[in-house]
């Protein structure tokens, strides 16, 4: 039986992490997760931190990733995620995550003003996920 499928770029700041066909995409939104499906309608979407993942076409195999902020533009079955990072887990620097995750808490326990405060939660979002999405291995 044939599967529909569309087509997906993943562009991040320093590189294109994926160009293809594809089945399946799910990306993290600030409420929740977003899946995309061959034919959706078209649309824009905030991406927020976390993990993604998708389905190449031909393969039943998921491909998981960690992207940082970012918005993904669906039109005529074409499919363009653009985040400030994606890295597969097998990319990430689980010392470095994780003293980053230990600088963000430290950050948040002391007396900041509201910008200070809120890249802090930043930070320590992106190193959790990062975090996650290593340990998995």
């Amino acid at each position: 039986m044939a599967t529909s499928s569309f087509y997906l770029k993943v562009i991040s700041a320093n590189r294109v992490f994926f160009a293809g066909k594809c089945r399946s995409l799910i990306v993290p939104e600030f409420d929740g997760q977003k899946e995309i499906l061959a034919h959706h309608e078209d649309m824009v979407i905030a991406i927020d931190e976390g993990q993604m993942k998708f389905q190449p076409e031909g393969s039943d195999e998921w491909i998981h990733a960690v992207v940082g902020m970012g918005f993904v533009e669906i039109v005529n079955n074409r499919v363009t995620l653009l985040v400030e990072t994606a890295e597969k887990p097998e990319e990430i620097d689980v010392r470095r995550a994780e003293e980053a995750k230990q600088r963000a808490e430290e950050r948040l326990r002391q007396k900041q003003s509201i910008h200070e405060y809120y890249h802090s939660r930043a930070a320590l979002a992106r190193a959790m996920a990062r975090l996650k999405a290593t340990s998995g291995k």
